[in-house]
């Protein structure tokens, strides 16, 4: 390993064993830190396995990737947008 890597590796060695020591001592906060609220959602704890064939699940897997999302995130949405509507009515 190259002197410069290793002088590297130990600098950042340090600054963690000097944050770790921060933090051990309860002075894990700078007085210029800022508090924000954050909100939490319920954890999703419920799973329904959905069958499709191979052809209907490239075709979500394809409309999820133009889309930027997951399939099963795309299918959920799909499902609650569903259930919206059938309130809504």
């Amino acid at each position: 390993m190259c002197l410069a890597r290793k002088i590297m590796r130990t600098k950042k060695e340090a600054d963690l064993d000097k944050a770790i020591k921060n933090i051990e001592q309860g002075n894990a906060w700078d007085e210029g830190d800022e508090v924000v609220q954050v909100e939490m959602k319920k954890p999703l704890d419920k799973v329904i396995p959905v069958r499709l064939s191979g052809d209907k699940w490239e075709e979500l897997r394809r409309e999820a990737r133009e889309l930027g999302i997951g399939p099963t995130t795309l299918a959920r949405m799909w499902l609650l947008g569903r259930l919206r509507q059938r309130v809504k009515a």
